[in-house]
């Protein structure tokens, strides 16, 4: 089985030759070219991959979270890092790695729709960055000198940059996020340069930044290996992972032997914990009776149908407008929430709330960057104080919102 893969910094023309590879079954670059759509090699699956120049990858840290939950915990954290209406982008978030961590694809949603609107054909659509491994230092990778490259970060975040020039300074995008890394004590030890660049080049800029800049091979995304194309972020709207899916199918071959011992296990462990299951989700049942029979006393019916809210809420919001009908604070108005918040919030250092705003019976404060662990004894803090709260971190700060019923 063969795969077209194009590099692409706009939808394909018919007037315009692009980069391409056909890979075969083993995932080797077998022919490589530049050509026009109409001269392209046939293939059973086709590929594009999204040049650098068009989009940015971020690395955000979450709370462990259902993967149902990771995609949009993901566009929270990074809302405020977006330029321009949030409608505008496409988010493709990878799996939740062990400690937490994301990486996110941020590409022009109408660049994305652009590419796969002609072809029904097509598979993936990966980003040129994410097929670069990330190494202990940043890489910079480019091919030719006159197509933009990018950076490689360790966390997997990647942003484009120009490609190093023959003689002269780092181009200014590169300087600028050297320094804003030495400002947060997270500047690289080594760059690792996967260019064409001369000996004379690599100690000036070392000179310049204070940073070592080693030699590497010039960049190549034809020459990424099959894993790198497996593991990378699919950015196609609504598509499947099919490749992460046929990984899944080819390690249950391999553990079949190892799962069938463990569902085994795993069926005699469920029979002994159906019982307390039935109890708890009959005692959840009588509950929600519960209140819905207290809201229909109160004169409150919650209807799904027109939106309304479930009953406990309905109940929570007729309360508040009582009390405002009386001149009197509800529990979540913005002091009183404050008010119930503050013993937990004591805990961050002073000047790292860098905002605060309230609407909708929420307070969302954003953070500068803070300890991990400050964080999470405010979380802690919060849930002891029975204050629904959520935290999402990013390299840039953390944000959290609190409130509600």
């Amino acid at each position: 089985m063969t795969t077209l893969r194009v590099l692409l910094a706009a939808p394909p023309s018919p007037h315009r030759a692009d980069a391409w590879g056909l890979f075969d079954a083993a995932g080797n670059c077998v022919r490589d070219g530049v050509d026009r759509p109409a001269a392209w090699p046939a293939a059973d699956n086709v590929e594009f991959v999204l040049a650098a120049a068009q989009l940015r990858i971020a690395s955000v840290k979450l709370p462990p979270m259902p993967a149902s939950r990771v995609a949009g915990a993901a566009g929270f954290a990074l809302d405020d890092q977006l330029a321009g209406p949030a409608h505008s982008h496409q988010l493709a978030a990878s799996r939740q790695a062990p400690d937490g961590r994301v990486r996110v694809v941020v590409v022009a949603r109408a660049l994305v729709e652009g590419i796969a609107r002609d072809r029904g054909d097509l598979a993936r659509i990966v980003a040129e960055p994410e097929l670069a491994t990330p190494i202990a230092a940043w890489r910079w990778c480019a091919g030719e000198s006159d197509r933009e490259g990018f950076i490689r970060c360790p966390n997997g975040s990647a942003f484009p940059v120009d490609a190093p020039p023959r003689a002269g300074a780092l181009p200014a995008v590169l300087t600028l996020a050297l320094a804003q890394a030495r400002r947060e004590g997270a500047a690289p030890a080594q760059v690792r340069v996967d260019a064409a660049c001369t000996d004379g080049a690599l100690e000036g800029w070392q000179r310049e930044t204070g940073i070592a800049f080693v030699r590497g091979t010039p960049w190549r995304w034809q020459d990424a290996g099959a894993a790198a194309f497996a593991e990378a972020i699919d950015v196609l709207p609504g598509a499947p992972a099919a490749e992460s899916a046929a990984r899944e199918r080819v390690r249950g071959r391999v553990f079949a032997p190892a799962l069938w011992l463990a569902g085994a296990a795993l069926a005699v462990h469920l029979g002994g914990t159906v019982f307390e299951w039935a109890s708890l989700r009959l005692e959840a049942w009588r509950g929600e009776r519960e209140w819905a029979s207290l809201a229909a006393t109160a004169g409150i019916v919650p209807d799904a149908a027109t939106g309304a809210l479930p009953a406990r809420a309905a109940l929570a919001h007729r309360y508040a407008e009582l009390r405002h009908a009386h001149g009197l604070p509800a529990p979540d108005d913005a002091l009183p929430l404050l008010a119930r918040a503050a013993p937990a919030l004591s805990a961050l250092p002073p000047g790292v709330v860098r905002s605060a705003t309230y609407a909708d019976g929420h307070w969302t404060l954003d953070l500068a960057r803070a300890d991990a662990g400050v964080i999470a004894a405010v979380d802690g803090r919060m849930r002891a104080a029975s204050v629904p709260v959520l935290v999402a971190t990013s390299a840039a700060g953390a944000r959290l919102r609190f409130g509600g019923p």
